[in-house]
């Protein structure tokens, strides 16, 4: 299975790479800290 890198926008956030959120391997999501959930830097 081939993997495509996700593309960052200059104005989305890198952690998240603007989704706002983590998803947790357990199942879940969680908010992005350095954000606060909303994207963008």
């Amino acid at each position: 299975m081939i993997f495509e890198k996700e593309k960052v926008k200059s104005k989305d956030c890198p952690y998240c790479t603007g989704k706002g959120y983590f998803q947790l391997l357990l199942g879940g999501s969680e908010t992005c800290k350095h954000c606060h959930g909303s994207g963008k830097k």
